[in-house]
């Protein structure tokens, strides 16, 4: 068996955070299940990708992010198909996320910010994840991680304090 081929093995120590990212992202523990299998697929499918000398977190947290959106775009067409059926229906569909209890949530918290926010502050605090690991899994410079999670944080105030009031 290869390095490559024994890339799954070294990615199960990642599961529970995998299960935590993909949580704090609004996704059942259930459908988080799944999607860290989603994750480990793709893990094998792209594993010749993979540069032994780079961190497997960055790649295993690049490819759940990928995961993450693929899975948002279904539930987009999803929640569009079900739009169309219930616009003739008296009632609307229940709510899934509803009741009071979720205003403190840190999953309600974060589902107020922006895609962009939300992913800084999930892979860099949520995670764990320096600024470095976290602008190499998003694409982006890590000044702008700095200033994302800057206003992240910002928003986040304004959101308890105006549910605290």
């Amino acid at each position: 068996m290869s390095q490559r081929d024994s890339i799954l093995g070294e990615a199960r120590r990642f599961e529970k955070n995998l299960l935590n990212f993909f949580w704090r992202q609004g996704v059942s523990p259930s459908e988080g299940e799944d999607l860290v299998q989603e994750t480990y697929l793709r893990l094998w499918k792209y594993r010749d990708r993979y540069v032994p000398t780079a961190k497997l977190s960055t790649f295993l947290f690049t490819l759940a992010r990928q995961v993450r959106i693929d899975d948002l775009r279904r539930r987009v067409r999803r929640q569009e198909r079900e739009e169309l059926y219930w616009k003739d229906s008296v009632e609307p569909p229940p709510s899934p996320n509803g009741g009071a209890d979720a205003r403190w949530d840190a999953r309600w918290a974060l589902s107020k910010l922006s895609e962009p926010l939300r992913d800084v502050v999930e892979l860099g605090l949520m995670q764990d994840l320096p600024y470095a690991e976290v602008a190499e899994i998003l694409g982006i410079p890590v000044g702008t991680v700095k200033s994302r999670m800057s206003n992240a944080l910002k928003k986040l105030k304004e959101v308890f304090d105006d549910e605290g009031s």
